[in-house]
């Protein structure tokens, strides 16, 4: 039964953000054959300036529509008049959460997967992965596995959106639980388990910075190449933990009942 609501929710995100991520990657296309001949007609540039503007505010819908969408979704299949019918059907509470779980996972995975996709056919060059590297060098002293930062990177930001839909899924929960002001209360319950999750990472990276030495001064920081991947692999799995941790939370509340009125 879990497979026929996942598909359910699926079907039910993804009708319009499909042609949301295919549109931006075809963009990212038609840009970069814009500049190519741009380069020769100057007409074309002036195109792929007005192009790349467009293709900019795709780019940041395909990071905040998944996440948008299903916070949205979970709020309206448990608490507004769709609820009813969400609460008839034969399946468990555990169910009607992991199918929310699964499907901002799957759904957050696409939107980033087809931004890296548009991003690499835009920009994909020597000039690029210079630019990637000279970023980097600013940071990290030494040598250091571009591939490696560019994917610990990229999976710490996914975890860290994953984190905070969980956040916000337990404050839909537990605000929903009350009968009035319950925007305010996910509102000021997401606030606050946000913050609680960031201080615990900031301590814990502290902890990091003392281990390995590193010393804050008002000059720019620098750090080692192995201190620089520790840093990103510990939010990883704070993010990660927070995210785990909030799920089983947000399971529990809703399994305690919930108010639909």
């Amino acid at each position: 039964m879990l497979s026929k609501l996942l598909k359910y929710d699926l079907k039910k995100n993804m009708r319009w953000m499909w042609i949301l991520f295919v549109a931006t990657i075809g963009l990212a296309g038609i840009t970069r054959a814009a500049k190519e001949i741009g380069e020769s007609v100057a007409m074309f540039s002036v195109i792929a300036v007005f192009l790349e503007g467009v293709y900019y505010g795709l780019a940041v819908n395909i990071v905040l529509q998944p996440f948008l969408r299903n916070f949205l979704n979970l709020q309206k299949s448990f608490y507004s008049d769709e609820a009813y019918l969400t609460h008839t059907i034969p399946v468990t509470k555990n169910q009607l959460v992991n199918s929310k779980y699964l499907t901002a996972i799957i759904e957050i995975g696409l939107g980033f997967a087809s931004l890296i996709a548009s991003i690499l056919i835009m920009y994909a060059g020597p000039g690029f992965l210079n630019s990637i590297k000279l970023i980097i060098s600013t940071i990290v002293n030494g040598s250091v596995s571009v591939a490696a930062v560019i994917i610990f990177v990229v999976a710490l930001i996914i975890v860290e959106f994953l984190m905070f839909i969980s956040i916000i899924y337990f404050a839909i929960v537990v605000a929903y639980k009350s009968k009035d002001k319950r925007l305010l209360r996910a509102f000021l319950i997401t606030a606050g388990c946000a913050m609680a999750s960031l201080t615990v990472l900031f301590s814990i990276m502290m902890i990091v910075f003392a281990i390995n030495g590193v010393k804050f001064t008002v000059s720019t920081i620098v750090l080692s190449g192995e201190v620089f991947m520790s840093v990103l692999i510990t939010g990883i799995v704070v993010y990660l933990a927070a995210a785990v941790l909030f799920y089983f939370l947000t399971k529990r509340e809703f399994n305690k009942g919930v108010n639909v009125d």
